[in-house]
């Protein structure tokens, strides 16, 4: 039975977190995000929370485009360590953060553009389903801004109780976990409190392999750290498209 479980729990969060979240990573559409966690893909669409090949509430789309070469910034992201994050890999930095940890929260990143790209990761994967409601809603509360918060935190709450009620589990427990990996990033520093960063996500693919997602998203600085700024309406499928190959990415040193 546990056995079964864990095999359904991974059928259901084989794509890149929110992203939420992440990371994460899979990123589901309710993350961030990020998840931002993207829920189960093929090829060219993402699955959602309702298995392979079903598109349910939540479900996050995306499209097969080329990676477009962005203004990098010079992070020493072969300085990285790793950790895990319901089950992403998400890099780390004893410089750029994350510097508080706590109760599975993600805070105190750097004012910096390598800063922000690591709070779009960790952001984003806590909130995922899969990193639960202890953690998801206060990263919701705390965390996100914009006009759109609350849009976002209802998908998020909406994924979570459908990957809930599907695997059995009673609330508060973690929705099953995430199978990707930040592999790399893209940073747009026009405005220096408010960049835009782009995640290279790998996560499985599903007919074997694996498959590269791009994942945009904003952050701004707010009363002294950084915070994601919720997609229009909510919903991440217009800021993730899968990638044929990680160029013009900024890759992070192996050992996610």
């Amino acid at each position: 039975m546990t056995d079964d479980i864990a095999l359904r729990a991974r059928r259901r969060t084989r794509a890149i977190g929110v992203v939420a979240s992440t990371v994460l990573l899979a990123i589901t559409a309710g993350v961030t995000g990020l998840v931002v966690a993207l829920n189960g893909q093929t090829g060219a669409t993402a699955t959602g929370q309702g298995g392979p090949g079903t598109a349910g509430p939540g479900a996050l789309h995306v499209t097969t485009e080329p990676a477009d070469p962005a203004p990098l910034s010079t992070a020493p992201s072969s300085t990285v360590a790793w950790t895990t994050v319901a089950g992403a890999g998400v890099p780390v930095s004893a410089t750029a953060g994350p510097a508080d940890s706590a109760g599975g929260r993600a805070r105190g990143f750097a004012r910096t553009p390598f800063g922000a790209v690591l709070a779009a990761a960790h952001i984003s994967v806590r909130l995922s389903p899969q990193a639960g409601p202890a953690v998801f809603e206060p990263t919701l509360r705390d965390q996100v801004v914009g006009p759109d918060a609350a849009a976002l935190a209802d998908r998020v709450e909406d994924d979570y109780q459908q990957a809930r009620a599907q695997l059995g589990l009673p609330h508060g427990e973690p929705a099953g976990r995430l199978y990707s990996t930040i592999r790399g990033y893209q940073v747009d520093v026009e405005s220096i409190d408010r960049p835009t960063v782009r995640l290279l996500i790998e996560g499985p693919g599903a007919s074997g392999g694996s498959v590269l997602v791009s994942l945009v998203s904003e952050l701004q600085w707010v009363d002294g750290d950084w915070a994601l700024v919720a997609p229009a309406d909510g919903d991440w499928s217009t800021e993730t498209s899968v990638v044929t190959d990680g160029a013009g990415f900024k890759r992070f040193a192996d050992g996610g």
